[in-house]
This record gives C-alpha cells, sequence and structure tokens, in this order.
C-alpha cells in the first residue's frame, strides 16, 4: 500500500499546489527520511552485528522517529507508511556501507536545510534544528571517522594479499585491538617489516605472551624471595 504523498515523500520537495498545508508535508517528509536511514542502520547492523557506529546511531534514529511522530501527534498529521524494511539493501562491503552513510547523513543535513526554509511553525523548527544537529555534529563525524579507518584496515590487509571482504572478520577483542592499532601505525623501527607482514592474530599471541612472561618474573612473591 502506497502513501496518499508518495510523490511528494519521494520527491522531498513541498508541492504548494498539493491538498496538505506546508506543516503537513514538511514533516511527513523529514518523518519518510528518518524511516529510510533507520531501515539501511538496522539492515547494516543485522548483517555485520552491533558494531559501531552503525549500533549506536541506530538507536539514535529511533529516537529522530520518536521527535517527529510527537509533532504528527501535536498538530494532527498521519504518520508516512513505512516501506524502507522491504525495500532497503546493504552492501557487502563495511567500507561502502559506511560511504553510503556519510552521504546519507550529509543529504539529511541538507534537506532540514530546506524543511527549515519552509516552515515557520516553533515547534518544529526547534525539532528539526535538533535533528540536524544531531546528523551534523555526532552521526556524520562518526561516520566519516569509520570511513577512514576502514580505509586504513583494508590496505592493512591488502599488503599482506587478504581480499576487502575479509578484512573484517573478527579474531577476538585483543586481535582486533591489535589489528586496528597496528592498521593506523607509523613507521616502527627496525621492527617495521616484521610487523608489516605478521597477521595481527600472531601479533596479539606474542603481546600476551610476553607479557605473561613480564607478570611471571615480577609477580610479588617472587621478588620477596630473590630479595
Amino acid at each position: 500500500m502506497r502513501n496518499y504523498d508518495e510523490p511528494i515523500l519521494r520527491s522531498q520537495r513541498i508541492d504548494p499546489a498539493a491538498p496538505f498545508p506546508i506543516l503537513h508535508q514538511a514533516v511527513r517528509i523529514a518523518l519518510y527520511d528518518e524511516y529510510a536511514a533507520h531501515a539501511f542502520y538496522a539492515g547494516v547492523v543485522e548483517a555485520f552485528g552491533p558494531r559501531p557506529p552503525f549500533a549506536n546511531i541506530l538507536r539514535s534514529e529511533e529516537r529522530h522517529i520518536a521527535a517527529l511522530s510527537n509533532l504528527c501527534q501535536r498538530f494532527g498529521i498521519p504518520r508516512p507508511l513505512n516501506p524502507f524494511p522491504q525495500e532497503t539493501s546493504v552492501a557487502p562491503s563495511w567500507l561502502v556501507n559506511c560511504e553510503r552513510a556519510v552521504a546519507g547523513e550529509i543529504a539529511n543535513i541538507r534537506l532540514y536545510d530546506y524543511l527549515l526554509g519552509q516552515v515557520g511553525e516553533p515547534e518544529a523548527r526547534r525539532v528539526f534544528l535538533n535533528l540536524q544537529a544531531a546528523s551534523r555534529e555526532r552521526h556524520l563525524p562518526a561516520f566519516r571517522q569509520a570511513v577512514a579507518d576502514a580505509m586504513a584496515q583494508e590496505r592493512y590487509h591488502a599488503a599482506r594479499g587478504i581480499p576487502p571482504e575479509a578484512a573484517y572478520v573478527r579474531h577476538g577483542p585483543f586481535s582486533d585491538f591489535m589489528e586496528r592499532a597496528l592498521a593506523h601505525a607509523g613507521p616502527l623501527g627496525i621492527f617495521s617489516p616484521l610487523l608489516r607482514h605478521s597477521h595481527p592474530a600472531m601479533l596479539a599471541g606474542l603481546v600476551a605472551g610476553g607479557a605473561g612472561i613480564y607478570l611471571l618474573k615480577n609477580r610479588p612473591g617472587r621478588n620477596r624471595k630473590e630479595d
């Protein structure tokens, strides 16, 4: 079943000739766009697991939808039907999804710029400005950082002959931490060639083993005995 104002919602442009008030159209356009973002982020979380930034921004999108739904209730605006869970797909590449999220947040910020130029109602403007600020100040920087991290991780794996689709295999919390650290590391002196060609899980094992030996040698009881 389609929305009665589907062309307006899809175009994201207010139609002055439509038999609906400007505020009515603007709130429904905003809510429809937040539906789309929520469906995409939920799809990425389902495909890749509850990884940041998608998992936490998904919860933020739920709050955006709630804020706009409250506007609908306040002004007697019917909420649009949400077709996006059925028609949204995600890419097999984490990097591509992060890039798509960056583009989506930029488009969302511009959409609110447009809607704020059309709407004069103070309460609606306050909600639009709050949602736009969240996208601009939190969501967009988080996704841009995710793109940078993903590109670094894929370069790190490409140097070892590992294809991009295998660059995000989980090795465990400590190994994953080591992998992220090495992906962003600069020159590492005489150890650089070894580290550049070592698997992160192996490096994690070396570090953990070294830490274990250190703790064994320096445990309190041993030190007291040798003193």
